[in-house]
């Protein structure tokens, strides 16, 4: 496949937009797509700072996508710290400070709890203003609705820098922090799915102001090689963390009914998590001797097994406490290496996955309906190549981190009329 063009930069003389970016931590290896799209949105010429909520991430990665010398912290605040900036904000902008209160405390969607929490969140924000408003910086954005969300409000209402975020999926639906006052007090929202804007709608109908901007991969970084046949026994790749929401349980049932139908197969399942030794216990009860589960794994043995495998699977499903996927990266890039791809009817997914064109579906949960895609994949031979081109040619048009992240710089400009 051909090389994807890259957008041109805004013509020369026309100044940068200075943005702050806040996430949770710009290290995570869970957030690695934020750190693409601020590289990409410094290659066009913008300024962008940081801001993390801690220091610290559970899943880490030593190379992020961009430059992170000069990001500031948020976390941790001493008690102390935090009642002398409030005290501060009382004193030098107290409409400002007991805005931000009502802010925390307006939504009736919110917990008692909650608000407790959205009101120590604000603590902590009144510690970074002097920081953030040295900056210079013309807009706030935010990736994950909350927590970082709930920052990026307060420090807007606190300095009176423009606010927006990016929400994805558990911080929408798992974790929906005072999410209804946030569309409304936002000078912009942008929604990483169709899916997501219809939520927001929801929430706020009179919502406008609102782009839908998908996460994207760097195509021209994943060779492509189209799968034109596929081999006996049938090879599966499935990667993401061991938790409910990927839904690999239901992967293991599928296995066992391919082994009952009589379709050879071998799968690699890459992933740590909290459900690991679940899933070992279940594949020991099962008998599945074809399947292997890596554990977490590095990047490079990922794309070796990716080049390697006849389809990708991500059987996602909606998790009992909320907790669900927006459109996973990792869908994306087995997509633009030539991979067919089998998930779900979940969330954005069908988005991405169009059923019998890009990819295949079946439903949460099902553990016959992944078997039966399995199957197609095994005995039509034309399937797969046209699922590896097709895909591939989505993920370059809709899905590419190039054109994705311009349309999200034209987006900032557009909101600030720059």
């Amino acid at each position: 496949m051909g090389r994807v063009a890259r957008p041109a930069r805004f013509q020369s003389g026309v100044p940068a937009v200075k943005l702050l970016y806040i996430t949770t931590n710009f290290h995570s290896l869970t957030l690695t797509f934020v750190t693409r799209e601020v590289n990409g949105i410094r290659a066009l010429g913008e300024e962008v700072h940081l801001l993390s909520l801690r220091r610290k991430a559970p899943y880490a990665t030593a190379e992020p996508a961009c430059d992170l010398s000069g990001c500031r912290y948020l976390y941790p605040v001493p008690p102390l710290r935090a009642l002398g900036g409030v005290v501060r904000m009382l004193a030098t902008r107290p409409r400002r400070f007991l805005g931000a209160v009502g802010l925390a405390l307006r939504s009736r969607l919110d917990s008692p709890g909650i608000k407790l929490k959205l009101l120590y969140q604000l603590a902590a924000s009144t510690t970074a203003v002097a920081a953030v408003e040295s900056l210079g910086v013309q807009r706030i954005h935010a990736h994950l609705a909350s927590p970082p969300g709930n920052v990026a409000m307060f420090l807007s209402r606190l300095t009176g820098i423009p606010f927006s975020f990016t929400g994805h999926a558990a911080d929408l639906y798992r974790e929906p922090e005072c999410l209804d006052v946030k569309l409304r007090a936002a000078r912009g929202v942008v929604c990483i799915s169709e899916y997501n804007l219809a939520h927001y709608r929801t929430l706020a109908p009179e919502l406008r102001d609102a782009r839908v901007v998908h996460c994207g991969v760097d195509v021209d970084e994943f060779a492509f090689r189209p799968r034109d046949a596929v081999h006996a026994p049938l090879r599966l790749l499935a990667v993401g963390r061991a938790a409910e929401k990927k839904g690999f349980r239901h992967l293991l049932d599928a296995l066992a009914l391919l082994t009952e139908r009589g379709i050879p197969w071998r799968c690699h399942v890459v992933g740590g998590g909290p459900l690991l030794e679940d899933l070992q216990r279940q594949r020991e009860a099962l008998g599945l001797h074809e399947l292997e589960l890596m554990g977490a794994q590095q990047q490079s043995v990922v794309k070796e097994l990716l080049a390697q495998a006849d389809a990708f699977v991500l059987p996602c499903v909606v998790a009992r406490d909320g907790d669900i996927d927006g459109i996973p990266v990792s869908l994306m890039e087995a997509m633009a290496v030539g991979c067919p791809v089998v998930s779900t009817r979940v969330s954005g997914i069908p988005e991405l996955v169009i059923h019998g064109e890009t990819g295949l579906l079946a439903d949460p949960e099902d553990p016959a309906g992944l078997a039966d895609a399995f199957a197609r994949l095994a005995g039509e031979p034309d399937l797969a190549a046209r699922l590896s081109r097709a895909g591939r040619e989505h993920v370059a048009r809709e899905f590419n981190l190039a054109t994705e992240t311009a349309k999200l710089r034209d987006y900032f400009r557009e909101l600030d009329g720059a």
